[in-house]
Parts: structure tokens; C-alpha cells; sequence
């Protein structure tokens, strides 16, 4: 049986039983991320993205990574496979950077590149740090 783990947040002493935030610090720690990369609309997300999701999911019905497994699961997110940082070229590229996921395989996938669930982050792709990715 594993110990307990003290919250991350600097001051907290409030005992955990796994390692991370305890559930305020959590939320606290959430905030400041999404304050950081921006609302979805400011990142590209917007209806323009969701009629073109929309579009790809009804095209790809299936995710990709649960039919390499023989599995047959529904697509519920579009995932960028080289992520694009605000790339418009790499946000846009429907045929070469796009795939069908389910959301355990995105989030999955997600957390591996971007360092969730306990993971090292990892460096991916050229992607270069342009501001608007619906800029034409």
C-alpha cells in the first residue's frame, strides 16, 4: 500500500492518497492553465471549427487507434495528430493532420504529448507559435 502524498500547492499540507493537488488547489491550478493558453473561442475553436468537426466526424465515424486495436467505438473528437500550437496551416490540414479519436484515446494521446495523468511532457512536430489559427 502506497503512503500519503502532501498537495503540490505551495503551503498546503493537506494529505492526498495520490500524488497531485488537493481538490481546491486543484481547481485553483486548472483556472491558471486556462488563463494561460486562453478560452477555446481564442484558440481557433470556434463555429467555423465545428462545422468542420462536424463535417469530418460524419465522413470518420470510427476512431482510428480503436480499429488498429479490432475494436469498433464511435469518434467523438477530431485530433490534431501533429499538435498545432496556433499553426493555421497544421490547425487547417484535413487530410495529413487530422484523425477520428474516441475522447479515452484523445485524452490518452493528450496527456501523453502534453505531459497529463503523471507524464513528461514531449516535444512534437514543428509547430511555430502564430496567434490566430483561423487566419487565412
Amino acid at each position: 500500500m502506497r503512503g500519503k502524498s502532501v498537495c503540490r500547492h505551495a503551503g498546503c499540507s493537506k494529505l492526498l492518497d495520490a500524488p497531485g493537488y488537493c481538490e481546491p488547489h486543484a481547481k485553483l491550478s486548472y483556472q491558471q492553465i486556462d488563463q494561460h493558453r486562453g478560452s477555446a473561442s481564442s484558440r481557433g475553436y470556434n463555429r467555423r471549427w465545428q462545422k468542420a468537426r462536424e463535417t469530418y466526424l460524419q465522413s470518420h465515424p470510427l476512431c482510428v487507434r480503436c480499429a488498429e486495436q479490432g475494436l469498433v467505438v464511435q469518434s467523438t473528437v477530431v485530433d490534431h495528430i501533429i499538435p498545432h500550437r496556433g499553426d493555421s496551416t497544421l490547425f487547417w490540414d484535413s487530410k495529413g493532420n487530422w484523425q477520428a479519436l474516441c475522447k479515452t484515446c484523445h485524452d490518452r494521446k493528450t496527456a501523453t504529448e502534453d505531459g497529463g495523468f503523471g507524464n513528461a511532457s514531449i516535444s512534437k512536430g514543428g509547430a511555430g507559435q502564430k496567434s490566430d489559427p483561423f487566419a487565412l
